[in-house]
């Protein structure tokens, strides 16, 4: 369903059921870019999808994302951005309550950002691995969106990373290893920053992670939303979830990590069991 927001909030497609995942897109592509994702998160949850049009700045846009949630009466979110919507993510994080899980894609950071004077096609082109391949109408629905400014990025994120690395809740990275818009090393910056955060990155794969490899990713943010924001249990009937983040500061080790001192140990590997890959 596609709604329009009041004066202050964007308007939105909301689709789905359960607790709330707010995507948020980047520029110049518009919300096309979770045309696959959407549909596979609104098997579980309502997905919110804002289509962040006009300049603006990158703070204008989370005080405005923040307005539509609570005129929706939103009162927790998972919320995943791609690429400037990762910025806006950013800083809804920090800026409200509601956010309990973030996801970012390829995700502008501190004061690195894509170019801002390419159109959409030349966006894709340059920024996608699997362009060639991309099927006519996912291009279409992309150089067919109306023309979007870029917010200002006005280094705001910068200014804000002590905040950043403040951040207790799930936080999970996933970048494309030849990512030429945002490089991987923004992503390792983000993630020592960001003390909790998992980082995923994605073999050949660009700035488009949802088109480059959307059948890795997809699967793996459904999963991290289900066990990190929803809290279920995984019933081993699909794709197991291993956990790669950091251990928190705090958490108990397992019987196996420490030793009664709390010491951490090895277990030896001839105690291991080993197979072959599933």
């Amino acid at each position: 369903m596609t709604s329009v927001g009041r004066d202050d909030t964007p308007s939105f497609t909301d689709v789905g059921e359960g607790e709330t995942v707010v995507l948020l897109h980047g520029w110049p592509v518009g919300p096309s870019v979770f045309r696959r994702l959407a549909p596979l998160l609104a098997t579980r949850f309502q997905v919110i999808t804002p289509d962040l049009t006009g300049g603006g700045t990158i703070a204008s846009h989370a005080t405005a994302v923040g307005a539509l949630l609570g005129s929706l009466g939103v009162e927790r979110c998972a919320v995943i951005g791609h690429s400037h919507g990762g910025a806006v993510a950013q800083l809804l994080a920090l800026d409200t309550a509601v956010v309990d899980v973030l996801v970012l894609l390829d995700s502008v950071a501190f004061d690195i950002e894509p170019p801002t004077d390419l159109s959409p096609r030349a966006f894709v082109e340059r920024g996608s691995v699997e362009f060639a391949t991309l099927p006519s109408a996912d291009l279409d629905g992309y150089v067919a969106a109306p023309a979007r400014d870029a917010p200002a990025l006005a280094d705001v994120l910068t200014s804000r990373e002590p905040e950043l690395s403040a951040l207790t809740m799930p936080v999970f990275m996933l970048w494309g290893e030849d990512d030429i818009f945002v490089p991987l090393a923004v992503a390792e910056r983000l993630n020592e920053t960001i003390g909790g955060s998992t980082l995923g990155v994605v073999p050949d794969s660009g700035h488009f992670l949802l088109d480059d490899a959307f059948d890795s990713v997809g699967v793996l943010i459904a999963e991290y939303l289900r066990a990190r924001f929803l809290g279920a249990p995984h019933g081993h009937e699909g794709i197991v979830m291993m956990q790669l983040e950091r251990r928190p500061p705090g958490l108990d080790l397992s019987p196996l990590e420490a030793d009664d001192d709390g010491e951490p140990i090895t277990p030896d590997p001839r105690d291991q069991e080993v197979g072959p890959n599933p």
